[in-house]
């Protein structure tokens, strides 16, 4: 397991009944010696980018989130931290170049206010998003916008203080589907749509296969996060 991340338990089933590698880490209670070893592991593209941000809450998020995935890659695949070189998918996901020999290997990572996370898996479709319970709550006509019907009323039906969540453990739940199809924004968030406690797809495109094609996972990493992960297996 990487410095600074921890193994959720709460996704346990989906983690070994497909061999995923999850974890998760929180940049401003990271060590400043385990910033400083993820970030040596960066390339000089990377580390140009972390240095473009003007708040340090923001660079070491970059830099977190960066160097866990590489570390968890290095785990799984056998090739020191940092020597993994990306390609950019078609909707701008990255992945292992080729030149690594291992087309097998599928990782994704999410981040957002004061949580980092990655996933890594062998041959399965895979995506993970996190969101910030604290942040700005959602206009209810957000949900119609973006939402399928029934997910909109979903979020209509929800108790007022639970309206936010529900619109996150959705929204989490659908950027971690895009995210595993590689399709991105592009796929249309209103074509698809979930269902809550289990997590599960209640209709979906038929490029992206049937809804019983895919496993989903849902968590509360830390009592501020909300996390989703979605698994296609192969």
């Amino acid at each position: 397991m990487a410095p600074g991340a921890r193994e959720p338990s709460c996704v346990d089933a989906l983690v070994a009944d497909f061999g995923v590698r999850l974890a998760w880490a929180e940049p401003e209670a990271a060590a400043p010696a385990t910033i400083a070893g993820w970030h040596d592991t960066l390339d000089a593209a990377e580390r140009a980018r972390a240095d473009r941000f003007h708040s340090g809450a923001q660079r070491r998020t970059f830099i977190a989130a960066h160097g866990l995935a590489r570390a968890m890659l290095a785990e799984a695949g056998g090739i020191p931290a940092r020597e993994w070189r990306f390609v950019t998918g078609p909707h701008g996901r990255p992945e292992p170049h080729p030149d690594h020999g291992r087309p097998w290997l599928r990782f994704n990572i999410s981040h957002t206010r004061g949580l980092v996370c990655c996933a890594v898996a062998r041959k399965h479709d895979i995506g993970v998003d996190v969101e910030y319970l604290a942040r700005r709550p959602v206009e209810p006509a957000m949900a119609h916008r973006w939402f399928a019907p029934c997910e909109a009323a979903m979020v209509a039906a929800a108790p007022a203080d639970r309206r936010h969540e529900t619109f996150l453990r959705i929204w989490t739940l659908k950027e971690a589907f895009i995210k595993a199809t590689g399709d991105g924004i592009a796929l249309g968030l209103s074509r698809f749509a979930f269902t809550l406690d289990p997590p599960a797809l209640r209709f979906a495109p038929a490029s992206t296969g049937r809804p019983g094609d895919w496993r989903f996972a849902a968590a509360r990493p830390t009592p501020g996060h909300l996390l989703a992960l979605a698994l296609r297996p192969h």
